[in-house]
């Protein structure tokens, strides 16, 4: 696992740290950690002078800054969990979570980091796509790392350390570098044999639901492969299969919020009689985090989440109507005719349409209704947990929906609810 040690901590690791740069960390210059019970090493590059105690370089007059007083260890042992639970205790948990950029990795990268977590972070882009995440937990203990798919070292080096590996990556249209094989199979295969191989101890895999009817949705049909990979490598991981998440700057409530705002007509496929089961994503989130603390309990099990409503497309948009204070008109589209539609409309162009939000494939599961089958054996559910997951009608998707009404987030003072 990555974490930091703070600029009062470089003293006490002078004696015992090497100063030379290294590939890998050698017996010699492996260290014991008592302050975090870990076994680390320094990890290159490391500055040619070390500072002392009052934050100066040894031999330089000028104050230390804060990223000069830091620098990266490695966890090779399990951390012994202590503290009262909170983010600045222990929970024994060193986690890497991949897709944690992503809506639902935030919300798991804040529950493992409220409980005292150390979790690496692993992004691609700019680091600016993943501050936001590292004050999710104490200091130092949520490090973001540069990482590349098809690049197994760096795939490895965001690995290692760890003792739980949580995948979420996904996506929900296809780009010019990956295709959905690529993202929701080959990567997750590589994750997978990588991890064995780094010797991770537990893999959550987040995959999706499957819907009521029969659908040809390609992203569904990579999902049900990539959940096969995981199976033939890692035959005691975790898979948690969540019907429509809804949360703040989700995709479902949101776009249904945006459409209503800025489309004099919505269409609506086979005219919103289609049913969905939409799960809040906290709720999610904290079975995803329960599973990667509890190995035992749910090594090799598969966990099927969703809410307790179940409503028409359409029942939604008058919910959403309703939440936003706006008026909303529809029009019937045939399921297929919406599909053709929603090709053009939803594909992904740079400039003019680089973030879709309806796509194809949204649209053909749409229409197959990702609802839960209760009569399915083998899976585990919210009522097998014993939680009670969050309603649609809660106060929560009020506040989903509270800035696009007319008036802004503060219109409440003028409207009752």
């Amino acid at each position: 696992m990555v974490c930091k040690v703070h600029r009062t901590d470089w003293a006490k690791w002078v004696e015992i740290l090497s100063c030379r740069p290294v590939n890998s960390p050698t017996p010699a210059q492996l260290a014991w950690c008592p302050h975090l019970h870990l076994r680390i090493h320094r990890d290159p590059p490391f500055p040619d002078s070390l500072p002392t105690e009052k934050g100066h370089r040894l031999g330089c007059a000028s104050p230390l800054t804060p990223s000069m007083a830091q620098t990266t260890l490695t966890a090779a042992a399990s951390l012994a969990a202590r503290g009262s639970g909170g983010r600045s205790s222990v929970s024994g948990i060193a986690a890497t979570v991949f897709g944690a950029t992503g809506f639902l990795g935030r919300y798991v990268t804040n529950q493992l980091g409220r409980i005292g977590s150390q979790v690496t972070v692993p992004y691609r882009g700019d680091e600016l796509y993943s501050r936001h995440l590292k004050v999710m937990g104490d200091l130092g203990q949520v490090v973001p790392v540069p990482f590349e798919l098809r690049d197994e070292d760096s795939v490895r080096d965001a690995i290692r350390g760890s003792t739980v590996l949580v995948n979420l990556i996904g996506k929900h249209y296809e780009t010019l570098n990956y295709k959905f094989p690529d993202v929701h199979v080959s990567a997750t295969r590589r994750l997978a044999e990588i991890a064995r191989e780094e010797g991770i101890e537990h893999f959550v895999h987040v995959s999706a639901a499957a819907p009521a009817k029969d659908t040809s949705s390609r992203w569904l049909a990579t999902k049900i492969e990539g959940e096969d990979c995981v199976r033939d490598v890692f035959p005691d991981a975790t898979i948690v299969r969540p019907t429509d998440m809804f949360g703040t700057e989700d995709r479902f409530l949101t776009r249904m919020a945006i459409n209503v705002m800025q489309m004099y007509a919505i269409p609506l496929a086979d005219d919103g009689e289609s049913l969905a089961q939409p799960v809040w994503v906290n709720d999610v989130a904290s079975v995803v985090v329960t599973a990667a603390r509890d190995p035992e309990r749910f090594g090799g099990k598969t966990l099927e989440l969703a809410g307790p409503d179940v409503m028409t497309i359409r029942e939604l948009y008058d919910f959403v109507c309703t939440s936003i204070k706006r008026e909303g008109r529809f029009i019937p589209v045939p399921g297929k005719l919406m599909e053709i539609g929603a090709k053009f409309t939803g594909a992904r162009l740079p400039i003019i349409n680089p973030y879709p939000l309806y796509t194809e494939e949204q649209v053909k599961m749409e229409v197959a209704e990702t609802i839960l089958d209760y009569e399915k054996e083998g899976v585990l559910r919210f009522e097998d947990l014993d939680c009670v997951a969050m309603s649609v009608h809660s106060d929560t998707a009020g506040e989903v929906l509270r800035r696009f009404r007319r008036g802004g987030d503060r219109s409440s003072l003028f409207y009752i609810d």
